[in-house]
């Protein structure tokens, strides 16, 4: 295995429309010095393999890691592909010869060593390929993808949301009640499941799912889009390839920015139709009139301070865990593999949105603040409390930090599984339509 000293610096996506496995050596190589070795050298197999020939299975080993893999191009990188796949298939075979049992115990563990940096140079070079035929692929599939993957997750995960939603919106009224009848607050007040699912019973938790899909599609489109966009040009630069999670953090963040301004209005009708309203009654409410754009452009400003976070966090785990399988070449585990994806999607997905729970719940009350202010008769433009007064409020009901995740649990338990399935689908339809890497000739 590669020392820390001499890994490379690597930095891989996902599957973008101009993504790619960047290599950066200190010193490279050109390409036709690989392809100049002794082909049949390259093509032999066990039963003329001695220990003197071992000489140019290293030969080639130090010439594939020494490949400039940025200036790598479709051809070019194919060809390498093929040339480590025929020295990573070498040293296996070698490693079950009669050559190699009589061999010392030093040079059986050189040669083990050997064989595994073979390995991880054909994984690279795989990548490499992968990530060159993804980045050729037309925007519409790439954006269809990430339409229809938005549409999968969302659908399986909305139940999940109308519960969390609820939760907040019942403590929320609660508080409220007890305030204007001078009762005191019970601060462990919790909605029975009763009071959640109301009278519509388990299907009512589908409430507002059109507006779920609305909120979703469109504005997860752009963010894989931004996303992709921003972190190539991140990685042109030299800081960028040697911090390439800082480059995922960023490009996620900025994806979001923009996503959410698409996003924020959905959420709006999707809540009010969480809580009673019908689509109707929440877009006049939470959208249409002046008093309703004035304050989703207040509630908007926080709302950055939820989604800039999560949509980096979330792509930023889930492609450094990937990146890592690589780097330390742990060959037991395929990172491209449906299930390696879907385990690191749904631990991205989980840990982002634990961490913008507290905003969300203030982002959450903001924007049902409207209806109770439609509930109580009020006039249509009543300012509602301002982001900081909202906080407090959460705070004094709790009477403490534990108002902040209030719904902690079901937004964890929604996003989870929500990104794992989004990423998965999205990376599962956009290799669906690239031609089988494991059929790959020149």
């Amino acid at each position: 295995m590669l020392s820390a000293a001499h890994a490379p610096a690597l930095a891989e996506g996902f599957g973008s429309a101009s993504s790619g496995v960047l290599y950066n050596p200190k010193r490279g190589v050109e390409l036709e010095n690989l392809l100049r070795l002794d082909d049949a050298a390259r093509r032999r197999k066990t039963a003329v393999l001695t220990r003197g020939n071992i000489d140019v299975l290293l030969q080639e080993l130090n010439a594939l890691s020494l490949v400039d893999e940025e200036a790598l191009e479709q051809v070019d990188a194919e060809m390498a592909l093929l040339a480590a796949r025929n020295l990573d298939e070498t040293f296996n075979e070698f490693s079950e010869s009669d050559a190699y049992a009589r061999l010392s115990d030093q040079k059986r563990r050189l040669v083990d060593k050997r064989a595994t940096e073979a390995a991880l140079q054909r994984r690279l070079k795989e990548r490499k390929v992968l990530f060159l035929r993804l980045g050729a692929q037309s925007p519409v599939i790439v954006y269809g993808a990430a339409l229809m993957a938005s549409l999968v997750s969302n659908s399986a995960m909305h139940p999940l949301d109308t519960i969390k939603v609820r939760q907040i919106s019942l403590r929320q009224s609660k508080a409220k009640s007890s305030a204007s009848f001078d009762e005191d607050w019970d601060t462990d007040f919790e909605p029975t499941w009763d009071e959640v699912v109301g009278e519509g019973g388990f299907l009512s938790l589908y409430d507002g799912l059109v507006p779920n899909l609305f909120k979703e599609g469109l504005p997860l489109a752009l963010y894989l889009g931004i996303y992709e966009s921003v972190r190539e040009q991140l990685m042109q630069f030299d800081e960028g390839k040697a911090h390439p999670i800082l480059v995922y953090l960023v490009a996620g963040g900025i994806g979001e920015f923009f996503a959410s301004i698409f996003r924020l209005p959905a959420e709006a009708v999707k809540n009010g139709t969480q809580v009673g309203m019908s689509v109707q009654e929440a877009l006049e409410t939470n959208v249409t009139s002046p008093s309703a754009r004035k304050n989703l452009f207040k509630v908007w400003k926080i709302v950055l301070f939820r989604d800039i976070p999560f949509g980096g966090v979330q792509l930023a785990i889930f492609e450094y865990l990937k990146l890592l399988l690589v780097f330390f070449s742990i060959t037991a585990i395929d990172p491209e593999a449906p299930v390696t994806e879907a385990l690191f999607g749904a631990f991205g997905g989980m840990v982002g949105a634990f961490v913008t729970t507290p905003v969300d719940v203030v982002v959450t009350r903001m924007i049902n603040e409207r209806k109770a202010i439609a509930d109580a008769g009020l006039a249509a433009d009543t300012p509602g409390m301002s982001a900081i007064e909202t906080a407090r409020g959460v705070f004094a009901e709790a009477g403490g930090v534990s108002g902040f995740f209030v719904g902690a649990k079901e937004r964890v338990l929604y996003w989870g599984p929500a990104i794992s399935i989004f990423l998965t689908v999205y990376c599962r339809i956009r290799q669906f339509y690239l031609p089988d890497i494991g059929e790959l000739s020149i």
